[in-house]
């Protein structure tokens, strides 16, 4: 297994605010405290992984519990970023939540704090207004939206800068083409949450191809999933979780597969 930082030039980098990271991170909604996740995290970290995704509301708490018991203090480049919201969006919800978050995570300041998702009983104004506010009060760093339109996003940009977009996104579910064109043109980082759906059986086409492309570049079909992804757009970030290190090692080895045009392409257009 090559160390993905090495791989640098063929994955490239993003940067979150003044924090540049390597173009594969890590999702952990299924993270729990046990030996096996804490092993996970740290050779996660080992192998350059420097982009880790939890939430409030993941595993009832115990992923941002386990990434603070396992990680904390972190190093300088790794970013942690989670969410809120997924309950409510009001003000005190959202505060509660981020108390939650910050004691679990064992950080007086998260890097990245997303709103999980908009709640239709809540202005967005008010919502934004009231991360803004967190991120006055140093307890958050930068902002992030989850499953949003353009013109939710440019509506919270006319209040503080976003810096993430994370909508779901694979070969198979395009719903949010738009969203990632408008983020890719004003250098939003753009996360893909479910980044290898499709590749269970959804559709026939999508999986005989990406049986064949693995065949072609020795490879199996979720690092296929994953080139594609990488190479749609430079602002994309997947962050496919998993409770295997050897998935890891796996998902990480997608960023040494360069498809030709032809095959994105394909693909593409599946």
């Amino acid at each position: 297994m090559t160390d993905v930082v090495l791989l640098g030039n063929q994955i490239g980098k993003l940067r979150v605010g003044d924090k540049l990271i390597n173009r594969l991170g890590l999702g952990t909604n299924r993270i729990t405290d046990t030996d096996e996740a804490r092993s996970l995290l740290k050779k996660a970290v080992e192998l350059g992984v420097n982009f880790i995704d939890t939430a409030h509301t993941y595993r009832d708490g115990a992923s941002e519990t386990t990434i603070g018991k396992t990680l904390a203090p972190y190093p300088e480049n790794l970013v942690i970023a989670t969410k809120g919201g997924m309950q409510g969006a009001s003000p005190e919800q959202l505060r509660a939540d981020l108390e939650d978050s910050l004691q679990r995570l064992k950080t007086s300041c998260i890097d990245l704090y997303q709103l999980h998702r908009v709640d239709p009983s809540v202005p967005l104004e008010t919502t934004i207004s009231t991360m803004k506010q967190f991120k006055d009060e140093g307890k958050i760093r930068y902002i992030g939206l989850s499953e949003v339109t353009v013109a939710q996003i440019e509506q919270a940009q006319r209040i503080v800068p976003i810096v993430s977009v994370q909508n779901e996104y694979n070969l198979v579910k395009r719903q949010y083409e738009a969203v990632l064109d408008y983020c890719t043109e004003q250098g939003i980082v753009f996360i893909p949450w479910f980044p290898l759906g499709g590749l269970r059986g959804d559709t026939a086409q999508v999986n005989a191809l990406t049986e064949k492309l693995a065949q072609k570049y020795n490879a199996i079909p979720q690092q296929i999933a994953l080139s594609w992804l990488l190479a749609r757009s430079p602002m994309m970030l997947p962050i496919p979780g998993t409770l295997s290190i050897e998935h890891l090692q796996s998902n990480l080895e997608a960023a040494s597969i360069e498809l030709s045009e032809e095959d994105y392409q394909s693909l593409y257009q599946a």
